[in-house]
Parts: structure tokens; C-alpha cells; sequence
């Protein structure tokens, strides 16, 4: 890989023993900010229960603060994740939006309901440019059902795309089936159909995706999600994590994704049993796919010993992402974001205690929230290093 340096901009806040911000190469990385928390000195506020106004200003507060330490403004946002309690409030997060960043927000984002811990109601987190030269809007989102955000935006060597759900395609300007037996699978095509139009007028293809999160309502279409991207994308290598979640307002299923600029060499880092990538490369970044709790790092068959052991999956969801972080020649000090999903999301301090001494003096920005998640697995993890 590239050589990119690590550098941590913020350490301890918001998640102690962890870093607020890191600056890995031309981008930025934040720590999720949670919205239930006094921004003087990060307790926990019962006052803001139910105050969604209050939250997203807190909230996005702080991811300006952060931004603000690195010495870049709001503008920087290339790509901005939201992990909300609920969507029926997201007209207000918008407007809060607005104000921070403008209409259309020149940057890609995605919104879905997620398990939150306590009163909380919104966890943002982002990923900014370093320098507002490696910022750029290349598929506005107007034409596709996101007139308050961008499309396709590219942060230095890399193209964001916002978060899609395919209840209408907006390329037929038609329908898509909802709420019914076949509704899964036609929303899912039409999540892959507009994904790959958005990277072709970026100039990019199916071919240059590094990552996809690929959030869904029922977890039991996990293996069916799979059939369908591997139809849709054919032979390109991704790292993806499924992530089964409430979602919230219309659509069975959202997916985002991260790809490469045109003209830059991916590269499968790790593969596994059956030959898909687990951890993929470009541009001197490492994209690593979901490492679950309660599944072999290799087969992915479920290990029931784990049934049940919330501590015993932490570790062993921990140490399947070192073991493929050496596979793909980095290690532990190297990565930039981790993003934790949990059954329980009550069981934060559980792995926060555990990840905080098995990561070390150079831990990454941190996204952790509450999650469906399918079979045995307690907790999933995936990752950004360099």
C-alpha cells in the first residue's frame, strides 16, 4: 500500500481512550458524537430526553469542534453517517443540516434507525478532506430522490456515495414493490442499478468499489442480499458488512458505498475459504468486512460455543480483525475508524474496557451503536486502515 501516516488530531472525547479525530493521508476521521450528552463535559444529560432539536445541535456541535481542531470548517464533509433512534424526525435533523452545511449538502450521507443507547437519538459521525482542494462535488442528488445532499462526492482518492433504498427507481421514475413478498428483492436490484449509474458519472464502475455497508430491515434475507450483489456486481471484490437494523421510514433495505478514483490499483488483501474478499485496498487505504462475534474468520460458520458470550465474541470479533489486518500487512496501530455494531447496545462499556486494551496507544475514531444482528453474533465489526 501507499505509505499514508496516521496521525490522531484529538484523543479522549468524545470516547475516552480513543481517538476524536484522525488524519490519515488527504482525509479526516471522526469518532461517532452522540447527541444526549452535555457538550461542556460529555455526562449524559437527562434533561435532553426526547429533544431531538437539542440532540442534533449537540450532536453535530461536536463533530464541528472536532473538525474544527483539525483546522477545517463543516464544508470539508465528504461523507457523513447518521445512526438515528427514529426517522420520523428527519425533516428537523435536516434542517439542523442545512444550516451547518447548506442545501444540497455537498457531501454524501446516509440515515437509519439503529438501536441507540439510553435517551440518546442521534449518533453522526464523518469523514472529512483535509484540504478543501481534495473536495468535490461530482453527482449532485436531485435527480435521485436526495435533493438535500450529493451523490457521488470525491474526498482526495476516493468517491463517497450517499446511502440509497430502492422503493423507487429513480431511473425508470417508476415504482418499486413494497411491502410484499417480492419486495426485497426488487428494492435490492434497484439499490445495485442506481449505484453502479452513480459511479458511471463519476467516471468509475463496479469494478473500482472498495467497501459497501449495506444496512436491511429483515436479517433473514442476509444470505439473499448476497445472491443478488454478486449478481449485480459480478466479479468485483468489495468488503462489505450486513447490518441488520430497524431502518426506519419506507424501503427494506439501504445501501452505501465507498470506490475508488479511475486511474488508481485496488488490490484483495485477504481472502476467505471460499475465495471472497475480506479486506481490500486503494490508495493507500485498507477496507476490512465485517468481522462477526460468533463466526469461524475463515468459513464463517457459526461457532456455538460463543452462543451467548457477549465478552468471548468481543475477543474473538477483535482478534479476527487483527488476524486479517496482518494478512493484509497493516496491524492494530494502523487503523483510522473502527465501527461496532452490537446486539445489546447496552454492552458498550463491555467492549469499549476490552478494545481499549487490546488496541493500545494508537487507537482509531470510533462509531459504536446497537444493531439486529443475525444468528449467533453479538457483536460485528469493520474497519478503516492504512
Amino acid at each position: 500500500m501507499d505509505g499514508i501516516d496516521k496521525e490522531i488530531v484529538v484523543r479522549d472525547d468524545p470516547v475516552p481512550g480513543f481517538a476524536g479525530i484522525v488524519r490519515a493521508g488527504p482525509l479526516l476521521f471522526t469518532s461517532g458524537c452522540d447527541g444526549h450528552r452535555d457538550p461542556a463535559d460529555g455526562a449524559i444529560s437527562a434533561d435532553l430526553w426526547g429533544d431531538a432539536d437539542r440532540q442534533t445541535a449537540i450532536s453535530y456541535g461536536r463533530v464541528a469542534a472536532l473538525l474544527e481542531a483539525a483546522g477545517v470548517a463543516p464544508a470539508a464533509v465528504v461523507r457523513i453517517d447518521h445512526y438515528v433512534s427514529s426517522m420520523d424526525w428527519i425533516d428537523r435533523r435536516q434542517t439542523f443540516r442545512q444550516d451547518l452545511f447548506g442545501r444540497p449538502a455537498p457531501q454524501a450521507s446516509t440515515g437509519v434507525a439503529a438501536k441507540l443507547s439510553g435517551i440518546n437519538m442521534l449518533t453522526t459521525a464523518v469523514v472529512a478532506a483535509a484540504d478543501p482542494a481534495d473536495h468535490e462535488v461530482l453527482v449532485t442528488g436531485d435527480a435521485y430522490g436526495m435533493g438535500s445532499i450529493s451523490g457521488v462526492v470525491r474526498g482526495g482518492p476516493l468517491l463517497f456515495l450517499s446511502g440509497v433504498r430502492g422503493y423507487r427507481d429513480h431511473l425508470a421514475d417508476a415504482a418499486v414493490a413494497e411491502e410484499t413478498a417480492d419486495a426485497f428483492a426488487a428494492q435490492t436490484a434497484s439499490c445495485y442499478r442506481l449505484i453502479e449509474h452513480l459511479l458511471d458519472r463519476a467516471g468509475a464502475g463496479p469494478e473500482q468499489v472498495l467497501r459497501l455497508d449495506c444496512y436491511l430491515r429483515d436479517r433473514a434475507r442476509i444470505a439473499e442480499e448476497q445472491r443478488l450483489r454478486r449478481r449485480a456486481l459480478g466479479d468485483a471484490a468489495v468488503a462489505a458488512t450486513m447490518i441488520p437494523l430497524p431502518l426506519g421510514m419506507r424501503g427494506e433495505v439501504e445501501i452505501t458505498s465507498l470506490a475508488l478514483v479511475p486511474g488508481r490499483e485496488k488490490e484483495v488483501r485477504a481472502r476467505d475459504a471460499a475465495g471472497d474478499a475480506l479486506a481490500v485496498s486503494g490508495a493507500g487505504y485498507l477496507f476490512l468486512g465485517e468481522c462477526r462475534g460468533a463466526a469461524d474468520a475463515m468459513t464463517g460458520a457459526p461457532q456455538a460455543a460463543l452462543a451467548g458470550d457477549v465478552e468471548g465474541q468481543i475477543d474473538h470479533a477483535l482478534a479476527t480483525l487483527e488476524a486479517r489486518l496482518a494478512a493484509a500487512g497493516s496491524d492494530r496501530s494502523r487503523l483510522v475508524r473502527l465501527d461496532v455494531f452490537l446486539r445489546d447496545v447496552n454492552a458498550q462499556d463491555r467492549f469499549l474496557e476490552k478494545a481499549r486494551d487490546r488496541l493500545g496507544d494508537d487507537p482509531p475514531a470510533l462509531c459504536m451503536t446497537g444493531a439486529e444482528l443475525a444468528g449467533l453474533d453479538e457483536v460485528s465489526l469493520c474497519a478503516i486502515a492504512v
